[in-house]
Protein backbone atom coordinates (compact mmCIF):
# COMPACT_ATOMS: atom_id res chain seq x y z
CA UNK A 1 0.00 0.00 0.00
CA UNK A 2 1.48 3.46 -0.69
CA UNK A 3 2.06 5.90 1.29
CA UNK A 4 -1.34 8.18 0.15
CA UNK A 5 -3.33 5.15 0.66
CA UNK A 6 -2.24 4.78 4.44
CA UNK A 7 -2.90 8.33 5.10
CA UNK A 8 -6.47 8.43 3.38
CA UNK A 9 -7.25 4.98 5.57
CA UNK A 10 -5.83 6.54 8.87
CA UNK A 11 -7.66 10.12 8.00
CA UNK A 12 -10.84 8.24 7.47
CA UNK A 13 -10.64 6.35 10.49
CA UNK A 14 -10.18 9.10 12.61
CA UNK A 15 -12.98 11.21 11.03
CA UNK A 16 -15.21 8.71 11.66
CA UNK A 17 -14.57 8.35 15.28
CA UNK A 18 -14.48 11.56 15.47
CA UNK A 19 -18.25 12.10 13.47
CA UNK A 20 -19.72 9.28 15.81
CA UNK A 21 -18.04 11.08 18.98
CA UNK A 22 -20.13 14.72 18.39
CA UNK A 23 -23.12 12.32 16.65
CA UNK A 24 -23.52 10.89 20.38
CA UNK A 25 -22.86 13.76 22.00
CA UNK A 26 -25.40 15.33 20.30
CA UNK A 27 -28.21 12.81 20.89
CA UNK A 28 -27.34 12.86 24.99
CA UNK A 29 -27.64 16.72 25.04
CA UNK A 30 -30.50 16.74 22.99
CA UNK A 31 -31.74 13.86 25.10
CA UNK A 32 -31.33 16.14 27.86
CA UNK A 33 -32.50 18.96 26.92
CA UNK A 34 -36.08 17.49 25.97
CA UNK A 35 -36.06 16.42 29.53
CA UNK A 36 -35.30 20.04 31.19
CA UNK A 37 -37.55 21.54 28.55
CA UNK A 38 -40.34 19.51 29.64
CA UNK A 39 -40.14 19.98 33.39
CA UNK A 40 -39.71 23.43 33.28
CA UNK A 41 -43.07 23.85 31.35
CA UNK A 42 -44.52 21.16 33.26
CA UNK A 43 -43.64 23.48 36.46
CA UNK A 44 -44.54 26.59 34.67
CA UNK A 45 -48.20 24.71 33.97
CA UNK A 46 -48.15 23.64 37.59
CA UNK A 47 -47.88 27.53 38.91
CA UNK A 48 -50.99 28.54 36.39
CA UNK A 49 -53.31 25.98 37.16
CA UNK A 50 -56.06 28.64 38.15
CA UNK A 51 -55.71 30.48 35.17
CA UNK A 52 -55.78 27.34 33.04
CA UNK A 53 -59.10 26.66 35.32
CA UNK A 54 -60.34 29.76 34.57
CA UNK A 55 -59.90 29.73 30.91
CA UNK A 56 -61.84 26.35 31.08
CA UNK A 57 -64.54 27.50 33.02
CA UNK A 58 -65.31 30.45 30.33
CA UNK A 59 -65.32 27.92 27.37
CA UNK A 60 -61.50 28.24 26.01
CA UNK A 61 -61.34 25.15 23.85
CA UNK A 62 -58.44 22.61 24.75
CA UNK A 63 -56.69 23.82 21.30
CA UNK A 64 -56.10 27.44 22.87
CA UNK A 65 -54.69 25.83 26.04
CA UNK A 66 -52.78 23.68 24.15
CA UNK A 67 -51.52 26.24 21.66
CA UNK A 68 -50.55 28.62 24.83
CA UNK A 69 -48.55 25.65 26.30
CA UNK A 70 -46.58 24.86 22.69
CA UNK A 71 -46.13 28.75 22.26
CA UNK A 72 -44.15 29.14 25.75
CA UNK A 73 -42.34 25.91 24.25
CA UNK A 74 -41.18 26.84 21.13
CA UNK A 75 -40.00 30.48 22.50
CA UNK A 76 -37.73 29.09 25.09
CA UNK A 77 -36.29 26.75 22.12
CA UNK A 78 -36.14 29.95 19.75
CA UNK A 79 -34.71 32.59 22.51
CA UNK A 80 -32.47 29.88 23.81
CA UNK A 81 -31.31 28.71 20.14
CA UNK A 82 -30.85 32.53 19.44
CA UNK A 83 -28.50 33.02 22.30
CA UNK A 84 -26.36 29.97 21.48
CA UNK A 85 -26.23 30.85 17.95
CA UNK A 86 -24.83 34.33 18.92
CA UNK A 87 -22.38 32.77 21.54
CA UNK A 88 -21.09 30.17 18.91
CA UNK A 89 -20.97 33.41 16.62
CA UNK A 90 -19.17 35.49 18.98
CA UNK A 91 -16.35 32.84 20.38
CA UNK A 92 -15.73 30.76 17.66
CA UNK A 93 -12.04 32.14 17.03
CA UNK A 94 -10.85 31.48 20.72
CA UNK A 95 -11.45 27.87 20.11
CA UNK A 96 -8.25 25.46 19.85
CA UNK A 97 -9.64 23.62 17.09
CA UNK A 98 -11.65 25.05 14.35
CA UNK A 99 -15.31 23.65 13.40
CA UNK A 100 -16.64 24.41 10.45
CA UNK A 101 -20.32 24.84 10.81
CA UNK A 102 -22.15 24.84 7.83
CA UNK A 103 -26.07 26.63 7.15
CA UNK A 104 -27.12 23.43 6.67
CA UNK A 105 -26.23 21.98 9.43
CA UNK A 106 -27.64 25.39 11.50
CA UNK A 107 -30.95 24.79 10.12
CA UNK A 108 -31.04 21.14 11.07
CA UNK A 109 -30.09 22.05 14.60
CA UNK A 110 -32.75 24.36 14.74
CA UNK A 111 -35.13 21.88 13.05
CA UNK A 112 -34.22 19.55 15.70
CA UNK A 113 -34.49 22.52 18.75
CA UNK A 114 -38.07 23.18 17.40
CA UNK A 115 -38.94 19.41 17.09
CA UNK A 116 -37.55 18.50 21.03
CA UNK A 117 -39.60 21.99 22.02
CA UNK A 118 -42.66 20.09 20.89
CA UNK A 119 -42.09 16.84 21.74
CA UNK A 120 -41.78 18.00 25.27
CA UNK A 121 -44.14 20.31 25.74
CA UNK A 122 -46.43 17.03 25.97
CA UNK A 123 -46.16 16.61 29.62
CA UNK A 124 -47.30 20.49 30.46
CA UNK A 125 -50.17 19.72 27.62
CA UNK A 126 -51.31 16.51 29.68
CA UNK A 127 -51.33 18.22 32.97
CA UNK A 128 -53.54 21.11 31.58
CA UNK A 129 -55.72 19.04 29.67
CA UNK A 130 -56.70 16.93 32.99
CA UNK A 131 -57.51 20.55 34.75
CA UNK A 132 -60.82 20.38 35.79
CA UNK A 133 -62.63 24.00 35.63
CA UNK A 134 -63.89 23.88 39.22
CA UNK A 135 -60.80 24.39 40.53
CA UNK A 136 -61.03 28.00 39.15
CA UNK A 137 -64.35 28.29 41.65
CA UNK A 138 -62.29 26.58 44.51
CA UNK A 139 -60.03 28.61 47.55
Amino acid sequence: MTQAGQETILTRSVVERARKQIGLFTAILLVVSAVIIALILYTMTMDKIREIATLKLIGAPDRTIIGLILQQALAMGVIGFGFGALLITTIKNYFPRRVVLQPEDGLALAAAVILVCVISSGLGVRLALKIDPATALGG
